[in-house]
């Protein structure tokens, strides 16, 4: 077995097809650069997570990730995205790995320290969680032997349900949890804006940051 890894589940760069409700605020160049960026700082952040590093992308076939050289690339299938998640985790499983925690990239800013921890706490717990701020979850964390299609059947997904109703789901499969603190990622132009608050110390270091205060609110 090679243990444990991050998956980052995420959506080929391709324009007028990422975050389309930016896109509205910010038009189709705009966000697809600033989606580029989101890649950057998150390549950034997974030199510092002791773990294997695995895309799972929606996209065209044989996509590469030039933020990620090197990284095996596998694509999403499912016809829904609770069916996307469950097979993701199944065919990393099926690489080999014992713990994977997942991640999707509206989280530029997530601190690699969640990522170490949730997958350190997996050494215990079936099942991680990081719950966001609008009722979902930006992390997901699991062991082979917790792997239940459950957790992801018939979730309501983007509505503030989704973390109560998949925690209701774990209780339901007998499966023991971990809950991270909670943490914000970015649908909408408030989002961006508070991202932007948040990280004011980081705006030489981050590539969102230098692109906001550039392109966005020069």
């Amino acid at each position: 077995m090679n243990g444990d890894a991050f998956v980052l589940f995420l959506r080929y760069p391709e324009k007028g097809a990422v975050k389309t409700r930016l896109a509205a605020s910010l038009g189709e160049d705009r966000t697809y650069e600033l989606y580029r960026c989101f890649l950057s700082d998150l390549a950034l952040m997974i030199q510092e997570v002791k773990a294997a590093m695995i895309i799972v992308y929606s996209g065209p076939a044989g996509a590469q990730f030039p933020e990620f050289p090197g990284i095996l690339c596998l694509r999403q299938r499912g016809d829904d995205l609770g069916q996307r998640l469950y097979f993701a985790f199944e065919d990393v499983f099926a690489e080999g790995f014992d713990r994977l925690v997942l991640a999707g990239s509206d989280i530029p800013d997530l601190p690699s320290a969640f990522v170490n921890e949730a997958l350190s706490r997996l050494a215990a717990a079936d099942i991680v969680l990081g719950p966001g701020t609008d009722g979902g979850y930006y992390l997901i964390g699991c062991t082979r032997s917790g792997l239940n299609q459950a957790i992801f059947s018939g979730i309501p997904w983007s509505t503030p349900r989704v973390f109560s109703e998949t925690l209701k789901r774990v209780a339901e499969a007998k499966l023991t949890a971990w809950l991270l603190p909670e943490w914000p990622d970015i649908d909408d132009l408030d989002d961006l804006r508070q991202f932007y608050a948040r990280n004011a110390d980081r705006a030489g270091s981050s590539r969102v940051m230098v692109f906001l205060k550039a392109k966005v609110w020069e």
